[in-house]
């Protein structure tokens, strides 16, 4: 088989394969399939929005699935992964499936389509559109288109950033078919300029002199103690505050050394002293001796 030849043959299956789990699992929001052949075996990865609808009951529906691609298939060594969509707004496939059912279920395509477009863009989408094809609400045929953003149609971005798919929902008058294009978040234009935005100043402190939360030094601390305690008398604040109403005319006192009113000196009370014990004493000795000299005197005058 030449080269061609088996490209073909792998890429036509891969389809085949991706027509038949769309069918199968409608209802579990199906993303697409990968396929990788390994040495050893060949791994078939599913994407989906709800795997737990894709595994099933105790994995049966994971066993069926095997079973029908190594039978109907033809793929040796089957490994079946189910692979949980984060986004499932921001994926095409998703979103195509689900409008393709609303609209089986008798939903307007109008209402279904706008919203689906409001959702997706709240994702972060950086652009959707939306296109309905088939007998919409006349016998002939036509399309409606919804879009929203920004779209690549062309050249190297709408293959590497838009996100494109197809459904199709079949009703009475006939079918209809959908295709959606979702430009993803990441996406990144060529000659689109971005601008930072400018970091944000700091607001400009000012610099006080002397912040009043400032510690005080222990010098200072002793001086106004000590200022505080020179003054402990009522009578001393009473005069300094008559002196301070006083107008001086000369100020004796230098620039340097601080004005301290002088104390006048303090007035003590003399104190009383008794009598003394030894006075009296003294006295009475004194009229003694005069009468004796008086005696001395009449008694000569007597000899005499």
């Amino acid at each position: 088989m030449s080269a061609v030849k088996y490209f073909i043959e792998q890429n036509s299956r891969k389809l085949a394969i991706d027509e038949f789990l769309t069918k199968e699992l409608n209802a579990a929001g199906y993303g697409g399939v990968e396929i990788r052949k390994m040495p050893m075996k060949t791994e078939v990865v599913i994407n989906a929005s709800r795997p737990g609808v894709v595994i099933g009951r105790r994995g049966a529906k994971i066993r069926e699935l095997t079973y029908i691609l190594e039978n109907e298939f033809g793929i040796e060594n089957v490994q079946v992964e189910v692979n949980e969509i984060e986004n499932p707004w921001l994926d095409a496939s998703v979103m195509a499936s689900r409008l393709a059912r609303q609209l089986e279920r008798g939903v307007r395509f109008r209402r279904m389509a706008y919203w689906i477009l409001r959702r997706v863009m709240r994702a972060g989408a950086i652009g959707c559109e939306i296109i309905v094809k088939g007998k919409l609400s006349s016998r002939r045929a036509r399309y409606q288109k919804f879009k929203q953003g920004t779209i690549a149609k062309t050249g190297e971005p709408s293959d590497i950033f838009v996100d494109e798919a197809d459904d199709r929902a079949v009703l009475k008058p006939g079918v209809i078919g959908i295709k959606v294009l979702i430009m993803r978040p990441d996406a990144k234009l060529p000659g689109v300029i971005t601008i930072k935005p400018p970091k944000p100043r700091k607001p400009e402190e000012i610099e006080l002199i002397k912040k009043p939360e400032e510690e005080k030094t222990p010098e200072e601390e002793e001086a106004m103690e000590e200022v505080l305690e020179g003054i402990t008398n009522i009578d001393e604040l009473r005069e300094l505050e008559e002196l301070d109403g006083l107008e001086l005319v000369e100020d004796v006192t230098t620039p340097d050394e601080p004005d301290t009113p002088e104390k006048e000196p303090e007035v003590t009370p003399v104190e009383k002293s008794e009598p003394l014990e030894d006075e009296p004493e003294e006295s009475a000795d004194e009229s003694i001796v005069d009468d004796l000299a008086e005696l001395d005197s009449l008694e000569k005058e007597d000899v005499e």
